[in-house]
């Protein structure tokens, strides 16, 4: 009996225990709180990452499709040249349209009324295809 009573006594009181006993809970909560936010930490890392890296493929497709598109906008403004170039413009009207060249085409000078007297004026003679090079002359005439 007597070993009893010593073991007894080593052992600690009933509180002791309970206390002991609430600390290990206590350090498994603080554990397993600590162990969920390092969780949801290591998530919202692994998220932000993955955003970014989206992010990134999105931007290098886009920055393609510019590319793309501008390559297009040149192609585009290339042909709408060449469409609109004056001897085109000159083929199909003279071709397809019927058209004719104008004939010789006579402008008076500034200031001149017709029906009143002119002395000897310069008057410009403008010799014109449609849309080609084009010469004036001068001559002088008297009315």
């Amino acid at each position: 009996m007597g070993r009893i009573r010593k073991q007894l006594q080593q052992l600690p009181a009933k509180k002791e225990r309970r206390f002991c006993h609430r600390s290990h809970v206590c350090l498994r909560t603080e554990c397993l709180v600590s162990a969920v936010l390092v969780g949801l930490l290591a998530m919202f890392v692994t998220w932000g990452s993955s955003s970014i890296v989206s992010a990134g493929y999105e931007l290098v497709q886009a920055r393609g499709c510019l590319r793309n598109l501008e390559t297009q906008n040149e192609l585009l403004r290339l042909e709408m040249a060449q469409l609109k170039s004056p001897q085109r413009v000159q083929n199909i009207a003279v071709g397809q349209l019927g058209m004719i060249n104008p004939p010789t085409v006579y402008i008076a000078a500034n200031g001149v009324v017709p029906g009143t007297p002119v002395k000897e004026e310069m008057v410009a003679v403008q010799r014109s295809t449609l849309f080609g090079d084009s010469r004036a002359e001068a001559h002088t005439i008297q009315q």
